[in-house]
């Protein structure tokens, strides 16, 4: 486990004091549950409960689901997810702030980063004057932090007072010198092609180093320049996140309306007690259990075979329905690690925001892709809880759109069979042919689908025609008016 206190040399008689402090800290920071660390992002990240108890992901994604709600492993009160899940469930931005400023600043005495944060939880910058009092003035010219009383003193003089003082929201960032070259600033951007990989240069690079005679563009422009690109990039990250986020729930809520569960509701004096929700798939099983219930004695094996076909078919669809739920997942957090990047270059200098454009590029282009993959499946699959069962003459379930139908045609020699079944078929006539064995062809109309088994009307044949009757909903006869028949 990782150890967020750190003590400082000379602490003396302290230290146990300390210890015993930083170890409480340490306390605070662990999920109650797993006893591990809480972390800024990923599946540590702490997300409140109604109760107002602290969880992490991970566990939270453990815990047994009652219908849509969760219940407090230590308290044991409910939390409803909702249409997100656990997804939905506030982080604690209090707990976040305070790791991300143990990770910064120092760890002091009591397990927080005293140089870094004061009794209200703002950033403190000491005065390079008194570092007794905190700044609230950055001169850009003497490049010092001061406080407004420090800053009066030591700007007193007429030519100093000339000096331009900025609140510390608006510090401006600090010139990054360049390598080769380290009394010089980078103040230009070199354009050509073979020095993308490290395009930064001072006024010495551009007149007599590696980049004389290169065009080249001022520093601040391009990288507002990259900055605006990277902002059209957020946007569409997160239109993207959203219809990702929307698909999803789209995806939960199939999945539950098929399985169904237990829901936790409240009575009339305020008793919470758990309620059963039917699926989509329990009410396809009582279909079907209805349809066998007057036959159960002699039809025992063929309901048994039609559950099958149905849990078959739920298990599958549940299984895809899954996978579909795990592939969004996946994309929903590279997608928002995507923007957290884009987020994270918009805060660096200038010359962070130069460096990371290949990359920033590369990972636009790497989401582009996803996002049409994404549009494809989205606009192919239609999304449905809803099971069709139907049954045939045999007792035979079905599941789908269409019902499935057996028909055997027959009759002599010569009496139109096959060119009534090509008439069905291709909506054309053929010329009378011999039928030698036979002919199957598929016919759809509507919500049925004929598989058409045209049997040869040879005298020789004729024996064979009772062996063509199993598993048949439907007889056709062709005849014939001539006399010698």
């Amino acid at each position: 486990m990782a150890t967020l206190v750190v003590n400082k040399p000379g602490a003396g008689l302290d230290s146990g004091r300390q210890g015993s402090r930083g170890t409480a800290v340490v306390k605070v920071l662990e999920c109650g549950v797993c006893e591990d660390v809480f972390s800024l992002q990923g599946d540590k990240v702490p997300r409140l409960l109604l109760c107002g108890h602290t969880v992490c992901h991970d566990c939270l994604t453990r815990l047994p689901l009652h219908g849509r709600a969760i219940r407090c492993p230590f308290d044991r009160q409910v939390t409803d997810l909702g249409d997100s899940g656990v997804w939905g469930l506030k982080k604690n931005f209090a707990l976040l702030e305070l790791l991300e400023r143990l990770q910064n600043g120092h760890i002091g005495q009591y397990g927080v980063a005293e140089e870094a944060i004061g009794i209200s939880g703002e950033s403190i910058i000491r005065c390079d004057e008194d570092e007794a009092h905190v700044a609230s003035v950055y001169c850009t010219v003497c490049a010092t932090h001061l406080c407004s009383e420090c800053s009066q003193v030591t700007h007193s003089t007429k030519t100093l007072a000339k000096h331009r003082r900025v609140p510390l929201a608006d510090k401006p960032h600090e010139k990054t010198m360049c390598s080769q070259h380290q009394v010089h600033a980078i103040e230009f951007v070199c354009l050509e092609e073979g020095c993308q990989t490290s395009p930064l240069m001072c006024c010495v690079c551009k007149e007599y180093g590696k980049h004389q005679g290169h065009k080249h563009s001022v520093l601040e422009p391009e990288a507002n320049q990259i900055r605006a690109s990277i902002l059209d990039m957020a946007h569409c990250i997160r239109t993207f996140t959203e219809e990702i986020s929307d698909y999803s729930r789209k995806l939960v809520g199939i999945v539950q309306h098929i399985e169904g569960g237990e829901q936790i509701v409240e009575d009339g004096i305020g008793m919470a007690h758990t309620e059963h929700v039917p699926g989509t798939a329990e009410n396809a099983r009582s279909c079907v259990r209805a349809y066998f219930s007057d036959l159960h004695e002699t039809l025992c094996r063929q309901e048994e075979m039609a559950l099958s076909v149905v849990d078959a078919h739920v298990r599958e669809k549940l299984i895809w329905l899954r996978q579909q739920q795990e592939d969004m997942t996946i994309l929903l957090s590279q997608v928002s690690t995507a923007c957290l990047h884009c987020e994270k270059t918009l805060q660096q200098d200038d010359c962070r925001v130069v460096l990371a454009k290949q990359e920033i590029t590369r990972l636009l282009e790497t989401l582009q892709k996803q996002q049409q993959q994404f549009t494809e499946v989205a606009d192919h699959i239609q999304l449905d809880a809803s099971i069709p069962v139907t049954f045939t003459k045999d007792n035979r379930v079905h599941i789908g759109p269409k019902m499935e139908i057996r028909v055997v045609t027959l009759g002599l020699d010569g009496a139109g069979k096959t060119t009534i079944l090509f008439k069905l078929k291709q909506d054309e006539f053929m010329q009378p042919i011999p039928t030698i064995g036979f002919n199957v062809e598929t016919v759809e109309y509507k919500n049925l689908k004929f598989t058409i088994w045209d049997v040869g009307g040879k005298h020789k044949l004729r024996p064979l025609w009772k062996h063509y009757y199993l598993n048949t909903q439907g007889c056709c006869w062709s005849s014939v008016s001539r006399r010698d028949h």
